[in-house]
């Protein structure tokens, strides 16, 4: 086995790269720039100019598609939005042509996609992968990504994984929330009833693992956790972890939306999301609740 990884060094990227390694699998990076923290081999690729080093592909069994710029770290002018969309959909659809014009075959394509393909939207509902997407941008651009993964379906096995927020100690949603909890700053957002669909990073990464090696796994799966939990209770476990007490009030939304603009709805706003699919087809998570997930996290 061999795996092409696009979005090595990010987040997810990163801590999958160590495991494959670990697992002794043959691991390359389609990257935009040679240098890397991982001890892999860099092929380059520059999808705005259509341009990707065919020697990316040799001997490669799988692809996994984990590229596109970070959905939250800037605000959303129209520009950034183009940049959001292109880097996860023009990205897919570079390595399908060039597959196709190597006509060289792959075992299996997997690919990340977002819980936002649901919408930023709040309500009880708990959605499935059987739901319709909502009608927002985030949920248009998760709509688009997986459009362009499902075109590999008539090259090979393709599975998309709708991951929810990947904890991790040190990138992250849950890093930046317990900065500001360590400072004395944390507090809920807006009404802080808005739910927050989520995955440990040991968790996310065995998924991947596991769509990898799994010939019978296919489709579209919600990579989260089993708890429902909303921003409120969320930021109160955090802060109960680090031992640390929350006496500001609640953000104000209008606050929020002063400052990040469009980009504040995925964080004012979070669905339930349920994980019976990947259950069903076989994988099991380590972890089921926040608690016993910060708990390992931090410990």
């Amino acid at each position: 086995m061999k795996v092409l990884i696009t979005g090595g060094s990010g987040l997810l990227g990163s801590a999958l790269t160590k495991k494959l390694i670990n697992e002794n699998i043959n691991v390359v990076h389609l990257t935009r720039n040679k240098s890397s923290k991982h001890n892999v081999k860099n092929y380059v690729w520059d999808w705005r100019k259509g341009e990707i080093d065919d020697k990316c592909f040799n001997e490669v069994t799988d692809i996994i598609h984990l590229a596109g710029a970070n959905i939250a770290e800037k605000p959303w002018t129209l520009k950034r939005k183009k940049e959001i969309v292109k880097s996860r959909v023009i990205t897919a659809r570079l390595i399908k042509n060039q597959l196709e014009k190597l006509n060289q075959p792959i075992n299996s394509f997997i690919s990340a996609s977002g819980v936002g393909y649901y919408g930023a939207i709040t309500n009880s509902k708990i959605y499935t992968e059987n739901d319709n997407s909502y009608q927002d941008f985030i949920s248009d651009c998760c709509v688009q990504w997986e459009n362009a993964v499902n075109e590999f379906s008539a090259l090979t096995r393709t599975v998309i994984l709708r991951f929810g927020i990947v904890l991790d100690k040190k990138q992250g949603a849950l890093a930046k929330m317990s900065s500001t909890i360590k400072n004395r700053i944390g507090s809920p957002l807006g009404n802080g009833n808005q739910y927050m669909p989520w995955i440990h990073i040991d968790d996310a990464v065995e998924m991947l693992f596991y769509s990898l090696n799994n010939s019978k796994t296919n489709g579209t799966f919600n990579a989260v956790a089993s708890e429902h939990i909303n921003n409120a209770f969320f930021t109160q476990i955090v802060a109960n972890q680090l031992n640390k007490k929350i006496w500001l009030p609640n953000v104000p939304s209008f606050v929020l939306k002063f400052i990040y603009g469009e980009l504040a709805n995925i964080i004012l706003e979070g669905v339930r999301v349920d994980n019976q699919k990947i259950i069903n087809d076989g994988f099991t998570f380590k972890f089921n609740t926040l608690k016993e997930a910060l708990k390992d996290i931090y410990s």
